[in-house]
């Protein structure tokens, strides 16, 4: 890991910060997704997807940009939201509907969501604190419990 990253990782974990990026870093990644400058392509040294979900009131599809993390023979997204004191949107939308797309370094693929129950939580926890310590900051200071996804490919 290099200064950059290490600077990064310690920054993520600092109130104004996380309030910042959870304000602006997704709709911002979003913007620049298709060039050079976006932010999820900037060396931060974790592994980022895309993750499309179905708006449970809008009926449209949403896309976010989350850290993941490898799980059996899918992955497991986490919804932090930077600590924040609500569940991000797009949990919702996998409650409400659990089929949704996943591309990663460009290739796009179907999945479905499953909410991991506490134990299977609790079990994938040290995996993302490992990818960005920022997220055991996230999880102590939450207000509520952090829903855990695991994503598996569809049939």
């Amino acid at each position: 890991m290099n200064l950059y990253q290490r600077t990064l990782r310690r920054m993520a974990t600092l109130d104004w910060v996380r309030r910042l990026l959870s304000k602006v870093l997704a709709p911002l990644d979003l913007k620049l997704r298709n060039t050079r400058f976006a932010p999820s392509k900037l060396g931060i040294g974790v592994p980022l997807c895309y993750l499309t979900t179905t708006g449970r009131k809008s009926g449209e599809p949403r896309v976010v940009p989350l850290l993941f993390v490898e799980h059996d023979a899918g992955y497991a997204v986490a919804a932090t939201n930077f600590g924040t004191e609500h569940h991000p949107g797009w949990a919702y939308n996998l409650e409400a509907d659990p089929a949704a797309l996943i591309e990663i370094d460009g290739e796009e693929s179907a999945v479905s969501a499953r909410l991991l129950d506490e134990a299977e939580a609790a079990s994938l926890w040290p995996k993302f604190g490992a990818v960005w310590p920022a997220y055991d900051t996230y999880q102590q200071i939450a207000p509520r419990d952090i829903k855990m996804f695991a994503l598996t490919p569809a049939p």
